[in-house]
């Protein structure tokens, strides 16, 4: 019955950024293989993308079950644990490049995907590989690397969180060392070596 081996729901309520996605009958939560790559279906923090004409919109999924599902007031009804709430994050133009915040929204029974390897290069491709600095990959796809725009890093304000055991002192150990490769960025190293000469 179902064709598109990505496709795993349908848009069911939306309220504002906020929408909650029924899956299909025959979507089977858990990891799924498309193409010979593996994809995370139905878990926090996975992405779908939803079609609408020329552009896709993208969101990540922050609920999933029976919590997921719409509420209704005063209706008592079983809706089962198969929803998952998804916050819309960005969109893809007509060009495929992907850009955050959705200027367009989902409307009932469009259709919902999961996230494929290329849809992730188009959201987290750089602009300038120059400006850029691999930090690991991603978790979802272990072909596309994690990238932090140096420019971005050093002009605004910034911290690394995450959970004990995540990898911040690693990550930061890394942009230090990238940032301090005169090959690099030689204006920089000169100005740490001139600052700090004992460094």
């Amino acid at each position: 019955m179902k064709n598109d081996p990505t496709l795993i729901g349908s848009v069911q309520d939306v309220n504002g950024s906020t929408i909650r996605v029924e899956l299909t009958s025959e979507t089977v939560t858990g990891l799924s293989f498309v193409n010979g790559a593996g994809y995370r279906i139905g878990q926090v923090g996975s992405f779908v993308r939803i079609p609408l004409g020329f552009v896709n919109l993208y969101g990540v999924v922050s609920q999933v079950g029976a919590g997921a599902a719409p509420i209704r007031e005063g209706l008592q009804q079983a809706y089962g644990n198969r929803w998952l709430q998804v916050q819309l994050v960005g969109e893809s133009t007509q060009s495929g490049q992907f850009e955050r915040g959705v200027s367009q929204y989902p409307t009932i029974d469009d259709l919902v995907h999961i996230v494929t390897e290329a849809d992730l290069r188009a959201i987290y491709g750089p602009g300038e590989p120059d400006d850029f600095v691999s930090v690991g990959h991603l978790a979802s796809a272990e072909s596309i690397p994690a990238l932090v725009n140096i420019n971005k890093l050093v002009t605004r304000h910034s911290a690394v969180v995450g959970t004990t055991g995540a990898g911040k002192s690693t990550i930061v150990a890394g942009l230090i060392t990238s940032l301090t490769n005169p090959s690099f960025y030689p204006s920089l190293c000169a100005n740490i070596s001139e600052t700090l000469p004992n460094l």
